[in-house]
């Protein structure tokens, strides 16, 4: 992916104003969503028997696979995923248990390294049509070993995704000649326009709970610290934040969740944002309601209360709300809460 953009400013984020794309992100998702309609209709030309097969190809964290497996759950079309390593013979039994589904192999280099893979690939790929040409393909599937031949007449499809394109081995030249094969090529700007939209959205896992303005401030600082470290951003690292702050938020981590999210990116442990917190999480956390408590007495105007719980934990509005709620002062905004 391109790092063309530069480092945004950290979106402030006013709750009595719609949270919305800027005009410029909406062009953009605009833009991505087309690659994306692409990918969804090559899938589902595999998945209704328009085609026999894709090839997809892209950088790691930019919705391949949320893409197409989406579409075949969409399509109500019955489908097996693999993502681990898978021999020839591993490739060839696969077939032969669903030999009229959809096959999802991801990470598809291990698969396309493999030289007996490659000619169940090519097989299940292409056949010949009876009829005079106008009949379905033929496609027969042959292992043979020890004087023993196996056969499969597959009639289903195959979509190959992974991170780099097919290499240029004749085996692979003719496989891609019977499908289509296509690279999912996104920009930092579609990506990160990408990120405030699922943010948009808010998040949920389970009974736990992100509201929107929380999201986006997830997605700004991923946005921010992924440009500043030159990585091209990820959709995978957001949700894993998105993970951080929950855990941080139900006082479950001693560390702030920017620092929790700032050590995916790095990989390491770096300087701390927020010092982190001695004694437990559950500490931490009754402290936090005995801070938003004291707030609540000491003023009755929202945005006061706001900043002096920000002064206090750098924390959400949102969870200002929370804390209020868990100790039965939410009176003062019951409504606002709810709308949370």
């Amino acid at each position: 992916m391109n790092s063309t953009m530069d480092a945004p400013a950290i979106l402030a984020v006013d709750p009595d104003r719609p949270l919305r794309l800027s005009e410029q992100d909406g062009n953009r998702l605009a833009a991505l969503e087309g690659k994306f309609q692409l990918v969804r209709d090559f899938t589902a030309g595999v998945a209704l028997r328009y085609n026999t097969g894709f090839f997809l190809h892209g950088p790691g964290g930019c919705g391949k696979s949320h893409t197409v497996i989406g579409e075949l759950r969409r399509l109500k079309v019955s489908h097996r995923v693999y993502n681990s390593r898978m021999s020839g013979r591993g490739l060839f039994d696969a077939l032969a248990l669903a030999p009229d589904s959809v096959f999802v192999l991801e990470d598809m280099e291990q698969v396309v390294g493999d030289k007996p893979a490659l000619g169940v690939l090519r097989s299940a790929l292409w056949g010949q049509r009876p009829d005079g040409g106008r009949g379905p393909q033929e496609r027969v599937v042959t292992w043979a070993t020890h004087g023993k031949q196996e056969a499969v007449f597959f009639t289903g499809g195959l979509i190959l995704i992974g991170n780099r394109p097919p290499g240029d081995l004749p085996e692979l030249r003719a496989a891609k000649t019977r499908v289509a094969s296509m690279q999912l090529h996104v920009s930092d700007d579609e990506v990160a326009a990408l990120m405030r939209g699922v943010a948009l959205e808010g998040f949920r896992d389970g009974d736990r709970e992100l509201v929107p303005s929380e999201c986006l401030e997830v997605a700004e600082y991923v946005i921010a610290e992924s440009l500043a470290l030159h990585r091209p951003l990820d959709m995978r690292v957001l949700l894993g934040s998105f993970q951080d702050y929950l855990q941080y938020q139900a006082g479950d981590a001693g560390c702030h969740w920017q620092d929790l999210a700032s050590c995916r990116l790095k990989e390491r442990a770096t300087a701390f944002s927020v010092p982190p917190t001695s004694g437990s999480g559950i500490d931490r956390l009754q402290r936090d309601r005995e801070i938003a408590r004291e707030i609540a007495e000491a003023t009755g105007d929202r945005q006061e209360r706001f900043l002096l719980w920000k002064e206090k934990t750098g924390k959400s509005e949102p969870t200002l709300y929370r804390r209020l709620a868990e100790v039965g002062a939410g009176s003062f905004s019951d409504s606002h809460v709810a709308s949370k």
